[in-house]
């Protein structure tokens, strides 16, 4: 009888991105957005203002509004801003946010097929664990990686090599799942293979550029995909 020394092969692992991937929570972010121009007397924004905006944090949303307001914004006006955004989002985190259309069926596919899950995001982990736990997903993720669990975000590969090895995943099997360039980017520099979700915050030209694939909806994201992007991740080595 011959014995393999070889070492199991890593489950396959499919990282996903939060805010404008798996869970749409621009509404949420446009009212907390809003509640703190009005304590400025500013007038509110609307939803479409906001969203290719928010999956970029707090920071890029209020100067975004500041600027369509022609209104200055000194540091210390942004950093009370940032703070009351903060406290207005986090009491007010999952009042209307959800999962997009198809992602909780991905979810289930990915899983179903032997597929570990993670989350790779912008968003602090303790907001990201916080959203997560209201709707009922943070039991599906094997690892729930914010901004600040790593040493460095995305798009750097720090980011995703520890939410991979958090996981208990390999990169030679892994995805990453994003709407805009940070999620692309982020994952050619793990070296790893990408999938933009087209429907995101801001899936520009240079984001769909660099995704290994540009899904059009969740229906999509299939395991044979993913196996797909493998073998042309490799085959391009």
């Amino acid at each position: 009888m011959t014995v393999s020394n070889a070492a199991p092969e890593a489950p396959p692992l499919a990282i996903f991105d939060l805010d404008g991937t798996l869970v749409d929570t621009a509404p949420d972010l446009t009212g907390s957005l809003n509640h703190c121009l009005a304590r400025k007397a500013m007038a509110p924004v609307t939803l479409d203002m906001v969203r290719p905006h928010a999956g970029h944090g707090s920071r890029a949303m209020l100067k975004a509004a500041y600027g369509w307001a022609a209104r200055d914004l000194a540091d210390d006006e942004l950093e009370d801003q940032v703070a009351c955004f903060l406290s207005f989002y986090e009491e007010n985190i999952a009042r209307h946010s959800l999962p997009f259309p198809g992602a909780v069926d991905a979810l289930d596919r990915l899983r179903d097929a032997g597929f570990l899950l993670a989350i790779c995001t912008n968003k602090s982990e303790r907001l990201a664990r916080l959203l997560l736990d209201s709707l009922g997903l943070s039991a599906r993720f094997a690892a729930i990686a914010g901004f600040d669990t790593f040493a460095a975000r995305k798009p750097d590969a720090i980011h995703v090599a520890g939410t991979i090895e958090q996981a208990g995943g390999s990169p030679s099997r892994a995805v990453m799942i994003g709407d805009t360039r940070t999620d692309t980017s982020a994952a050619r520099n793990a070296g790893i293979p990408s999938i933009l979700m087209a429907f995101g915050y801001d899936a520009n030209a240079q984001a769909r550029a660099e995704a290994s694939h540009v899904a059009g909806d969740y229906d999509e994201v299939t395991p044979e995909l993913v196996h797909k992007l493998w073998r042309e991740h490799a085959l391009a080595g």
